[in-house]
């Protein structure tokens, strides 16, 4: 008997079969690899990320304070600028002014660490012996009166380009204390950096007209030295602290009272603000008034300022921050 040319249900059914079979298999061959390269999507992706995250821990992530830290820098400086030059407001006692400052930084911050101990720890200044606190407190506080308050006397007598120029030489004198405290560790590299920094700031500011009076060039010179072993000085202290400070708040707070009371007492030998005051203002009401309001807008811009310093400081080192604040000069 011969076989029909045409196909039977079993056969058609055994192709539908098969054919269903290959068509299911090249589905699920295709899913699989969709699902792969979602997962070697995602995983480039997270790869991605964790590259981005530690560049930013690793190279940046003291970018957000030391924007904040030259914002109200530059705020500050243009404000007692304004406030001291004789050109404008020209207040006769700007370390009275200036001490004023400070008594608004060591209040803010004797209220916030008291008030929300948890969060900025308050508990540890509470527990400080009267040793530990004056061993912290005096030498940093005076070395820092001495630098603010060296800088104010010098924008009394010159302009901003020529403090600017003396400032300039800060950097060397951060590697100089920081090498005598053990901070760094010497390196043409280091050396190479704040060679370069300081000439460049230099050149620039050497192009501006220099209106030269030595009081107030001598006063700047004082201010970079001391802005030298302030910000060092600092570090080492707070370093060696332990438990440490836990904030920058709280160490604002155990810093501003020598800060404020050298400032005043600067003030009273200096100065002599019962005479210069007097002599300027005839009307105590009005006195009272301008005095008060240069303080708090200048006290809101050093208390932020200071802030954004301290934070620097707890996670970086005086060179860091040094750095920043020729760059911030510069600006």
């Amino acid at each position: 008997m011969e076989k029909s040319p045409y196909l039977d249900d079993s056969d058609c059914s055994d192709d539908v079969t098969k054919t269903d079979v290959s068509i299911g298999s090249s589905i699920s061959a295709t899913m699989f690899d969709k699902e792969n390269a979602l997962e070697r999507a995602d995983a480039e992706l997270d790869q991605s990320m964790n590259q981005v995250m530690s560049c930013y821990r690793e190279h940046c992530i003291y970018l957000p304070f030391m924007l904040g830290w030259f914002l109200f820098s530059i705020l500050l400086s243009t404000y007692n600028t304004y406030v001291f030059n004789s050109g404008h407001i020209a207040f006769p006692c700007p370390l009275l002014l200036t001490g004023i400052h400070f008594s608004l930084q060591w209040f803010s911050s004797f209220i916030l660490s008291s008030t929300f101990s948890d969060k900025f720890g308050g508990e540890r200044v509470a527990t400080m012996n009267w040793t530990e606190f004056m061993n912290i407190s005096l030498p940093c506080g005076i070395v820092t009166a001495m630098d603010i308050g060296l800088s104010n006397l010098a924008l009394v007598r010159i302009n901003l380009t020529l403090y600017t120029l003396g400032k300039a030489s800060a950097p060397i004198f951060v590697l100089m204390f920081a090498v005598m405290f053990r901070l760094e560790k010497l390196s043409w590299g280091l050396v190479a950096v704040v060679a370069l920094v300081t000439m460049g700031e230099v050149i620039i500011c050497a192009y501006g007209e220099l209106d030269f009076d030595l009081v107030g060039f001598l006063c700047v010179v004082g201010a970079a030295i001391a802005s030298g072993l302030r910000w060092t000085l600092v570090q080492f202290i707070l370093k060696t602290l332990d438990p440490p400070l836990e904030s920058s708040i709280v160490t604002m707070r155990v810093i501003s009272p020598s800060m404020t009371i050298t400032m005043l007492m600067f003030s009273l030998l200096i100065e002599k603000p019962w005479i210069k005051l007097n002599s300027e203002y005839d009307n105590f009401a009005e006195l009272f008034e301008i005095t008060l309001k240069l303080g708090a807008i200048g006290g809101f811009f050093a208390i932020t300022m200071v802030t954004f310093e301290f934070c620097l400081i707890l996670r970086s080192s005086a060179i860091v921050l040094m750095m920043g604040g020729e760059y911030n000069h510069t600006i």
